[in-house]
């Protein structure tokens, strides 16, 4: 079973699962830089020395917890889209799951925020070996987007490019969000809001690839 089929909790014991979260917390608001050991055993509830048992550095831990959060992101919404029969309910399966994700796994996405910001290596390394498994999402939908321009659903377009827009759309208003707050009434009731932006995201992206008249 490869690591994009396994779920994301299949090879770790429970003390592991423990420290994955926790370390995923730290991480998120403190940067890889700033997360201390000794902060990751205690969130756990576990002592210093168990956790340099489990993982003998802080690097080590860093590039696990990716692996984690990338089979865990593969596992949420991945089956979805490769049984999505259209284009169309691929969209907006993508949107619909890759919101959700975010909105579920804030840590998640404060964490690849800040590994961003601080190069990106880390996070580079993992998201090529999902590209390479031609199972990641958004190598799902860039392949669908190439086959509805090619059956004239949708415009022609950069597949990359509007993958790349796509996730720009779903994540910036999290990133964002005390902007958002600030500038959109609706946000006041934030579950609603994020419902509503799914739909007018779909809306929006799916119309804007809709072949023009004439």
């Amino acid at each position: 079973m490869s690591d994009s089929d396994s779920p994301p909790h299949a090879d770790y014991s429970e003390t592991e699962r423990a420290i994955f979260d926790a370390a995923l917390e730290v991480f998120a608001r403190k940067g890889k830089d700033g997360a201390r050991m000794q902060a990751i055993a205690d969130a756990a509830g576990i002592n210093k020395a168990m956790l340099h048992y489990y993982f003998r550095s802080k690097d080590q831990l860093y590039d696990e917890v990716f692996g984690f959060t990338m089979r865990r992101f593969m596992a949420s919404f991945g089956a979805s889209l490769q049984e999505a029969p259209t284009f169309e309910e691929t969209l907006r399966a993508f949107i619909e799951g890759y919101v959700d994700f975010i909105r579920d796994n804030e840590h998640t996405m404060r964490l690849m925020v800040n590994e961003n910001l601080a190069g990106g290596s880390v996070l580079g390394d993992h998201l090529r070996r999902l590209k390479e498994s031609g199972a990641a999402p958004p190598r799902i939908l860039a392949e669908q987007i190439e086959q509805a321009v090619d059956q004239g659903e949708i415009r022609p377009v950069d597949p990359d490019h509007t993958v790349l827009s796509v996730i720009s759309a779903c994540l910036f208003f999290f990133v964002a969000r005390p902007t958002v707050e600030m500038m959109h009434p609706a946000s006041d009731d934030w579950a609603s809001f994020v419902e509503a932006r799914k739909e007018h995201l779909f809306d929006l992206m799916y119309r804007g690839l809709s072949p023009r008249e004439g």
